[in-house]
């Protein structure tokens, strides 16, 4: 199978989130029962729901802005995330902007701020923006293909250890797309794929590659999947070490 077809698996980190319809319908529901509770001891003290929780530590974050989203304030919700990465370089809050201008579910589709955002977590290090922006130069989405630069991510974002993303650099390395051929590497990032929970299309694609390989480049392969550590958000962030107007401004929004 080649890199074509092999890469129409490859997937984006998304995210486990109800759809707003059900949320909404939760909310009224919570706000029911919440009303029921309260209304013995008065509505004094009560706060203002539209407000992140205020035992989330380190806020405006992520999880602050998540909060938000969660109870159905989306609005809200993106004004917190912006406020995090303005304020706090969060990347993971550039990471969930990056996915709600590209998911439009709660806001319309702007895929020049989706790419921004999705540049903006990647350089500082959060392995989703990672593997998502090496999906858009994957196929294209967006931005015009190019197969080294969705190597460049998937590698990023696969030294931190996320699955998918070791299983889409594995491919490229089997095929010599977008990085040199390197069967050794390829095995590697399958194995590890395979151990870190994406085992459907890793597990055939390693089996394939074992029938190619001689045992000491399997052995060796074996030998780094065992050496391999992830990287930390701030280590990776050091590697790839670019500034995201610099990468935006050559990448022409399709």
């Amino acid at each position: 199978m080649d890199y074509n077809a092999k890469r129409a698996v490859a997937v984006r980190s998304g995210n486990a989130r109800l759809r707003p319809g059900v949320i909404a319908w939760l909310v009224v529901l919570a706000g029911l029962v919440f009303s029921i509770s309260v209304g013995a001891s008065g509505a004094e003290g009560l706060a203002d729901p539209s407000k992140p929780d205020p035992a989330i530590e380190g806020a405006p974050n992520e999880a602050s802005g998540e909060d938000l989203y969660q109870r159905g304030f989306y609005p809200e919700a993106m004004a917190e995330w912006k406020r995090a990465v303005e304020e706090k370089q969060d990347a993971g809050a550039a990471f969930q902007l990056a996915e709600a201008y590209f998911d439009a579910a709660v806001v319309e589709r702007n895929m020049e701020e989706a790419i921004k955002y999705y540049v903006i977590g990647a350089e500082w290090g959060d392995a989703r923006a990672q593997a998502d922006l090496g999906t858009l130069f994957d196929k294209g989405w967006g931005v015009p293909q190019d197969l080294a630069k969705a190597a460049k991510w998937y590698e990023a974002s696969a030294r931190q250890g996320h699955p998918s993303a070791q299983y889409n650099i594995g491919v490229m390395y089997e095929e010599g797309a977008g990085v040199e051929a390197d069967k050794v590497k390829a095995y590697m990032y399958y194995q590890l794929a395979i151990e870190g929970g994406f085992p459907k299309f890793a597990t055939e694609s390693l089996e394939n590659l074992s029938a190619t390989m001689k045992p000491g480049e399997i052995k060796e392969a074996t030998k780094m999947a065992r050496a391999f550590k992830p990287l930390t958000r701030e280590e990776s962030a050091a590697e790839v070490s670019v500034t995201a107007k610099a990468v935006t401004d050559e990448i022409s929004v399709e």
